[in-house]
């Protein structure tokens, strides 16, 4: 086994384990862990009165995937989507009293998911791994294919 593949085996207990600690949060919160719920009312509680499209952006989601998230949000009283006077064909996402309160949970449990993930770390040890993923990210990304 080199190095690369125990840095990959390394990303996969990660993911595992911070899925375990999110499900679990999640459920008490009657969502689901996956469907890019607790994502979408995390960005609109920063800035709300979006474009699907706009958000789905903002979310690294397609718009189907988020169409049907909207679809369930809305249904859950989380949001509404509002007509946007700029363009008849548009509306904007927005959330409910009832949506702000889940966001700003979610959001405090994102927050201490972070804190979780740093914990033991300096803030130069933080920035270093920050930089690390980072360049993961890019490389994935440009890579044409295995």
């Amino acid at each position: 086994m080199n190095g690369n593949t125990d840095i990959r085996d390394l990303m996969i207990q990660i993911e595992k384990a911070r899925k375990r600690l999110v499900q679990p949060f999640l459920q008490n919160l009657g969502l689901t862990l996956g469907q890019g719920h607790a994502r979408i009312l995390n960005c609109l509680l920063e800035e709300d009165h979006l474009t699907q499209t706009e958000l789905a952006g903002r979310c690294r989601m397609d718009t189907t995937t988020m169409s049907r998230s909207l679809d369930k949000l809305e249904k859950s009283g989380y949001l509404v989507r509002e007509r946007d006077p700029d363009c008849r064909r548009s509306f904007l996402i927005c959330l409910t009293k009832a949506g702000r309160e889940e966001a700003a949970q979610i959001h405090q449990g994102f927050d201490r998911l972070n804190d979780v993930i740093c914990e033991g770390m300096d803030p130069e040890e933080q920035e270093l791994l920050k930089k690390n993923l980072e360049r993961i990210l890019k490389n994935l990304k440009e890579c044409p294919g295995l």
